[in-house]
């Protein structure tokens, strides 16, 4: 996946830039002197490493999944920035509790019969942790 000619054929920094995501960010707290105390604290959390030794996985398997969905995402993490710490929270309240739903109820798929609160859950617990981290982070931002 040639991560590199999809972004500008999807003219994703453009788009981004017309978003206002990084003056939004910006205005949430978010400086280059954060970003760069924030490096040595995950280089010895071992993030660092673990994404240098996965980037075939992470090139092949994640950035297909982003970049393909981000003309649509765009927008909605613009207006989530934008909005705060809150409402990241509501999203993965929200997420978290279709996921309960789902399991509490045993709703399964029409047809092939399996489990939709499994299934879904590849999709919805992710959302949820990295919805509830987005806004956490966040929320840490503001001094």
């Amino acid at each position: 996946y040639n991560v590199v000619r999809r972004v500008r054929e999807l003219d994703l920094l453009g788009k981004t830039a017309d978003q206002g995501i990084l003056s939004k960010l910006e205005a949430q707290g978010l400086s280059l002197e954060k970003i760069e105390q924030i490096l040595p604290a995950l280089e010895k959390a071992g993030a660092l490493s673990l994404v240098g030794n996965n980037q075939q996985l992470l090139v092949n398997g994640l950035a297909p999944v982003v970049i393909e969905g981000a003309p649509i995402l765009l927008p909605l993490v613009s207006a989530a920035i934008g909005a705060g710490p809150s409402a990241f929270f509501a999203a993965a309240a929200t997420s978290g509790a279709i996921e309960f739903y789902l399991l509490a109820n045993n709703v399964e798929i029409p047809l092939i019969g399996l489990p939709a609160g499994v299934l879904f859950g590849l999709l919805l617990v992710p959302l949820t942790l990295a919805s509830a981290g987005a806004g956490i982070a966040l929320a840490s931002l503001k001094d």
